[in-house]
């Protein structure tokens, strides 16, 4: 893999924005603003490399489903930040096989070869971008350009084998308007376009604006039964929230109950306790590395203390041979907890450290997006750059 300098198309940021990436900047502490797509360089793979990331994907996911039951067997939800009353539905779920649509592996790549940092299972995001990245490669290199990305193609299909399988006359699709970027959104507002070029009929409304009868269950602005709900708003929060309750108890596809996209269950894999419980199940696996609950024995000198439930590295801290070498801002997170893993070089290529996000659709491997940051934490001011294979 390499990074090489491209020169930007002419009017970049209006063509971005048309194709939906609204959110292309982001604003520094100091008040600036930086561009988060980034098409002055890319990054090149071989078809080789593309291989083994997607064999590697493909193992990881059967990986996970055991991964699962182990988490069940082994009640490992209380040490996973769990909250008890959402454990009958994650089980109940995992036996029955609701929907699920995607997610996203984020992984280090060294001379050790793909390594797994976390995998993104309820609320992935920059979807948008991975997409908008196609336009790109096109742009940029003509109809011979070649980019690892079916994202849009597999994410259609997906929709179209649920077409037959979900309850009610549309789907909603539901975002948080706490969310300032635009980048909840537009992600909803994507995934709304992929189903209906599906056959679906859609809705697309924040979930504030998600109503409760006690006869007809969950509902939209008009009244109207919300029977399939696909939430770009985490089970983390979501089971905290006054409606928790019901949301519970009105789960599945009878009349008066929801069918939540993504599925409960998948409390299991977004937590960041997978990778602990992966590192038992497959000690020395070559994708893997060493992971600790926090207070469990460890002899790691470098490693990276992650809290169970934290977004874009916050409140991660990097320790380097005993002592301190970056750590993420400051949200909040980690009082459910923390896991330890050891420390992986994400490379350093002119100074940017990458992160290379392969996306899943069901359970097969779909695509990549790569950001890259200054610092050694991926974090909300890292940015997005293309990729290009070229052999």
């Amino acid at each position: 893999m390499y990074r090489i300098e491209v020169e930007p198309r002419q009017g970049w940021p209006a063509i971005i924005e048309e194709q939906g990436l609204i959110y292309w900047k982001t604003e520094l502490p100091d008040g600036s603003m930086m561009p988060y797509w980034h098409e002055s360089n890319a990054y090149t793979l071989s078809s080789d490399e593309v291989y083994e990331m997607e064999a590697s994907t493909r193992l990881l996911m059967e990986m996970l489903i055991e991964a699962g039951d182990y988490i069940i067997e082994s009640n490992l939800f209380s040490q996973m930040g769990i909250p008890g009353w959402a454990v009958p539905r994650i089980k109940e779920t995992w036996e029955s096989e609701p929907p699920m649509i995607y997610g996203r592996f984020d992984f280090a790549y060294s001379d050790s070869g793909f390594k797994l940092l976390e995998y993104n299972a309820d609320t992935p995001t920059s979807l948008v971008e991975t997409a908008v990245q196609w336009h790109w490669v096109q742009d940029v290199y003509g109809a011979g350009g070649d980019q690892w990305n079916m994202v849009h193609e597999l994410l259609v299909q997906r929709w179209k084998e649920l077409l037959p399988r979900l309850p009610g006359e549309r789907v909603y699709f539901v975002h948080t308007n706490a969310e300032v970027s635009g980048e909840d959104f537009m992600t909803a507002g994507y995934m709304v376009e992929v189903a209906r070029e599906a056959g679906f009929t859609c809705e697309l409304m924040a979930i504030e604006q998600m109503g409760l009868h006690e006869h007809v269950g969950f509902v939209d602005r008009q009244g109207r039964a919300m029977r399939s709900v696909f939430k770009l708003y985490p089970w983390e929060w979501l089971v905290h929230e006054e409606f928790a309750e019901e949301a519970l108890k009105r789960m599945g596809d009878e009349q008066g109950q929801t069918l939540w996209i993504e599925p409960i269950w998948k409390m299991m894999w977004s937590n960041k306790g997978i990778l602990p419980v992966l590192w038992r199940l497959y000690p020395d696996h070559p994708n893997l590395l060493p992971a600790f609950f926090e207070g469990e024995e460890h002899k790691l000198k470098s490693y990276v203390k992650k809290p169970l439930l934290a977004r874009e590295g916050a409140n991660s801290v990097i320790v380097i041979d005993g002592d301190e070498a970056d750590r993420g801002p400051d949200q909040g997170y980690g009082e459910e907890g923390f896991v330890v893993q050891q420390y992986t070089d994400l490379g350093d290529y002119d100074g940017n450290h990458p992160v290379l996000g392969v996306w899943t659709v069901d359970m097969e491997p779909a695509g990549l997006g790569i950001r890259e940051s200054n610092g050694l934490v991926t974090n909300n001011l890292s940015r997005f750059v293309p990729h290009v294979i070229d052999d």
